[in-house]
């Protein structure tokens, strides 16, 4: 589908485009390939269309007379599962989107939705490229919200029969940031490429917003790296934690061990047998000797009660 958007929204057809008008278009990759050269694309750039699986990282690319760019879109709430990957072209007056991936319908819905948006501030390529591209990454200030206020939630859960549950789901919570910060760093080199304006595509005067863009992207970066320091104090929390139970536990073992030390010795010490040890002929030997026993350990608990070793 293709939209003239000068003053009001008006489908087209391909043919039908003027130099003189503003036009956004969505198409699917069958479509691009088909009227790719009534659109003087070239075909290294249609080509590189279908190479979008095996490529991890975005990319956008000034050519002669428009900008070509690759985009795989992540999920800041679940950025695992499949994504959404598109293509565009930025001419000086037409910006067009052809969709690579799109099972949910979110590319259509937000081309719909942002360039109704555009007719109401006044059309140019500059605002049809930045409410587009900001409809995209609207949701993901909840999404990290959403992070945020689950990494908390795990934290205050914190307890020790779920130690590992907890491990295993601050890893996993770490590999969804890392990929959240490459994303959105890639991001900030699209708006930063953007703002070179290369070849002129786009008015003086409209370049702010891919300013803006690129300011909202950095905060969203900033804010997953914020969730990044907050997921290393969990961790950190979580392991003191951790190390606090594993030292009231060898405490208490060595506690024990040093009240059933002197039991030792003295175990040890009559074991001995030798045949002219006077106790071994005393009749209240054994008495004394448990006594004495009962007395140290008794000694040794009041003790360390009082030290509050236990």
């Amino acid at each position: 589908m293709l939209y003239q958007v000068d003053k009001q929204k008006i489908e087209v057809s391909i043919h039908d485009i003027e130099k003189e008008h503003y036009y956004i278009g969505l198409m699917s990759f069958q479509e691009l390939k088909n009227n790719y050269h009534l659109l003087h694309i070239s075909k290294h750039s249609v080509d590189r269309c279908e190479e979008t699986a095996a490529i991890s990282q975005n990319i956008i690319i000034p050519h002669s007379h428009y900008y070509f760019g690759l985009l795989n879109l992540i999920n800041a709430r679940d950025v695992f599962v499949k994504k959404d990957s598109l293509a565009f072209f930025i001419f000086k007056k037409l910006f067009l989107i052809v969709i690579l991936d799109d099972e949910d319908s979110h590319i259509q819905d937000v081309f719909n939705t942002s360039s109704d948006y555009v007719l109401e501030k006044g059309t140019s390529i500059s605002r049809l490229v930045y409410y587009f591209f900001s409809e995209l990454m609207a949701r993901d200030y909840q999404y990290l919200e959403e992070l945020q206020d689950e990494i908390e939630q795990l934290e205050e859960h914190d307890i020790q029969e779920e130690s590992l549950n907890f491990t295993n789901r601050l890893r996993h919570l770490g590999k969804e940031l890392l990929l959240l910060r490459n994303y959105y760093e890639n991001l900030i080199s699209m708006g930063e490429e953007l703002q070179m304006n290369h070849h002129n595509i786009f008015e003086q005067d409209d370049m702010r917003y891919f300013e803006i863009f690129t300011k909202r992207i950095e905060r969203l970066s900033e804010n997953v790296q914020m969730l990044r320091e907050l997921l290393n104090q969990a961790n950190d929390a979580h392991q003191s934690r951790l190390d606090y139970h594993l030292n009231k536990t060898m405490q208490f073992f060595t506690v024990i061990t040093t009240i059933f030390m002197p039991l030792t010795l003295i175990t040890g010490w009559y074991g001995m047998n030798f045949r002219n040890m006077p106790e071994l002929n005393n009749m209240y030997s054994y008495y004394v000797i448990i006594g004495l026993s009962l007395g140290l350990v008794i000694g040794l608990i009041i003790w360390f009660k009082k030290k509050k070793f236990f």
